[in-house]
């Protein structure tokens, strides 16, 4: 599974050609097989030139494929928490997390997901998320947790 016109999409991104990149994206929509790896590097890269509603769709459509993928999850997760979602980031984690309980960017937007509304289960995801080796995602949940801790102590 697989479709070229994603990789040729983003060359078209990454020349400048936002119009002829989008072609290509609604193109390869219609065709119907890309990989959810497809999507997401598509998805990034037209975030970065400004497309967020069709970069979200393609997330969502990498979801509808792959409802537990960790990488796409996160990234439609931290789109819906801009726009105050936080319900539905947390559901768009729920899977991913169901499959890969330990991962520990999907433990860091589900606490941040739950920070305002069950901060107790929002400081469990965090501390996985501090057991990460990469040092931003240990940090963010570490400063998340002290936060959570002034209004849920364990």
């Amino acid at each position: 599974m697989g479709n070229p016109l994603y990789s040729e999409g983003i060359k078209e991104l990454r020349a400048g050609n936002l119009e002829n990149a989008q072609r290509l994206v609604e193109q390869a929509k219609r065709q119907g097989d890309a990989s959810v790896e497809e999507l997401r590097d598509m998805a990034y890269e037209l975030d970065e030139h400004g497309e967020r509603d069709l970069a979200t769709a393609l997330l969502r459509e990498a979801l509808r494929q792959q409802p537990s993928a960790a990488e796409p999850a996160c990234v439609l997760a931290m789109y819906l928490l801009e726009n105050q979602e936080d319900e539905q980031a947390a559901a768009v984690l729920k899977p991913a997390l169901a499959a890969s309980p330990d991962h520990p960017k999907a433990n860091l937007c589900m606490a941040m997901a739950l920070a305002k509304t069950e901060a107790a289960r929002a400081r469990t995801y965090a501390a996985r998320a501090m057991k990460d080796t990469d040092l931003d995602v240990r940090a963010q949940a570490e400063a998340l947790d002290k936060v959570l801790a002034q209004h849920e102590p364990r």
